[in-house]
């Protein structure tokens, strides 16, 4: 009923998130929609296999799905300090690395209480998030093909939790809008150093973008620039251009300092039982756990441009 929606929403506006409540029927929509960009033909392999997997996501056992959850928070620009032959490099980490595999859990907490006292029940959920956020109204779609939310810009975190309570009697679910300040305006388009963003089409040429690129394991191709690389993973050029962005309040985090030792660590890929417990600490809080082995690769290279 619309009452227990209200409670959902209330409370995680009380921690800072928006979001949106839909029926869980939906779920065949959105999985339509992915499975049209698939079929398209106008994305590379390994962009068709990665949405491939999500057009297959299950719903989490347990939860008898009546409503999704969707929801955005404000996440800070994060920093770690690293010392190497004594000499700090201060490195930035895009917003929603630090807390990727955490925030989701915490929406999913506060779904949970909130509808606890009605005796229903939420579980995480990780469906296409851009897709979802963007269908539900909550969300935008930049140039950029990255999701803006009214007040957050796109410095922000998505997730999702399906529950068993009953859905919303009204719910916008629409076709993904893009940004009215894109038309015309082309300044993430001249911001990005790899041409990925173009004016022949709104779809990303994922294939070129940055930041799909330093999250494949596979080895930096031959035309990607040393000079390119400004952050431990992602790239936040189309971002900090972008004038849908000039109006948020990007909160930046005090940076993680790491000495000799932790530096060499992070370079390497440690594994996690060979870092102490203040270590690791500083690593979730930065962002630079997100997965440490591309994190290693990205940062031998960006210290070495």
């Amino acid at each position: 009923m619309t009452t227990t929606c209200d409670a959902v929403t209330a409370a995680l506006a009380a921690r800072g998130w928006q979001a949106r409540i839909v029926a869980a029927e939906r779920l065949d929509d959105l999985r339509g929609r992915v499975a049209g960009a698939l079929g398209s033909g106008a994305l590379p392999e390994a962009t068709a296999s990665h949405l491939a997997e999500e057009v297959a996501f299950a719903l989490p056992e347990g939860v008898a799905a009546r409503s999704v959850v969707i929801g955005a928070v404000a996440r800070p620009l994060t920093q770690a300090a690293l010392t190497i032959d004594g000499t700090k490099r201060t490195v930035p980490v895009p917003p929603h690395y630090a807390g990727y595999y955490t925030v989701p859990d915490q929406l999913t907490a506060a779904v949970a209480a909130a509808l606890a006292p009605s005796g229903h029940r939420a579980a995480r959920f990780e469906p296409p998030l851009k897709t979802l956020a963007a269908s539900s109204g909550l969300a935008r779609y930049g140039r950029n093909n990255i999701a803006y939310v009214s007040g957050l810009g796109s410095y922000l975190q998505l997730a999702a939790c399906v529950t068993d309570a009953p859905p919303p009697d009204e719910a916008s679910w629409d076709e993904p809008l893009q940004l009215e300040r894109c038309d015309g305006c082309s300044a993430c388009l001249r911001a990005c150093p790899t041409g990925a963003i173009r004016a022949d089409r709104f779809l990303l040429h994922t294939e070129r973008c940055l930041t799909m690129v330093n999250e494949d394991r596979a080895p930096f191709p031959d035309w990607v620039d040393p000079a390119w690389h400004t952050c431990a993973a992602g790239c936040l050029r189309c971002q900090q251009v972008c004038p849908e962005n000039a109006s948020v309040e990007l909160t930046v985090a005090p940076p993680e300092t790491f000495d000799e030792r932790e530096t060499a660590a992070i370079l390497t890929a440690a594994e996690r039982s060979e870092l102490t417990a203040a270590t690791l600490g500083k690593l979730e809080r930065c962002g630079l756990d997100y997965s440490p082995d591309l994190i290693a690769r990205n940062l031998t290279a960006l210290l070495r441009g």
